[in-house]
């Protein structure tokens, strides 16, 4: 809903893109449970280092791979390589020592709509109406996950008749 155009159909990228969703998924279930068991600030380098060899293989197989041409161009890819992958997993891996993969994924799902935001604030970028619905799902989605029933309820068990007084 954030990024979809009107009136357009679901195309095969699509299907990558939930693909991708759900092996992130995995990921930070994975990365939760090991950073419970080992050193975190070691799981994190470990996770950059598998990533940065995946991703060079792959790269070589599936690209034409070049090296900057302009000094921007190096600034961005240090950027990108430092700021986004570096420190994202090593402080990804860092905090889910102390939260859970539930809390881990909710922060991960509000970055479309952060995403959108920054756009809108500082690229001078607008959403039409399906694109804030979008962004109203996401915040309605995260909201709601994170709503404890039996405290709304005044702590009393929930059984199959209360649930529907």
């Amino acid at each position: 809903m954030l990024t979809l155009k009107p009136h357009t159909t679901l195309q095969s990228g699509d299907a990558w893109c939930i693909l991708a969703a759900l092996l992130f998924a995995v990921h930070i279930i994975m990365t939760g449970r090991a950073a419970k068991r080992t050193d975190s600030l070691n799981a994190g380098i470990l996770q950059l280092g598998f990533a940065a060899v995946f991703g060079l293989i792959f790269c070589l197989l599936l690209e034409t791979p070049r090296l900057p041409a302009t000094t921007s161009g190096w600034i961005s890819v240090l950027a990108l390589g430092i700021v986004c992958s570096a420190v994202g997993f090593v402080l990804q891996a860092i905090a889910q020592k102390y939260t859970t993969p539930t809390h881990t994924g909710l922060i991960f799902a509000l970055e479309p709509v952060v995403a959108a935001v920054f756009g809108i604030c500082f690229m001078n970028e607008s959403l039409t109406l399906q694109g804030y619905i979008g962004a109203a799902m996401v915040l309605l989605g995260v909201a709601w996950s994170e709503l404890d029933v039996r405290k709304l309820m005044g702590n009393r068990k929930l059984t199959r008749e209360s649930s529907y007084t």
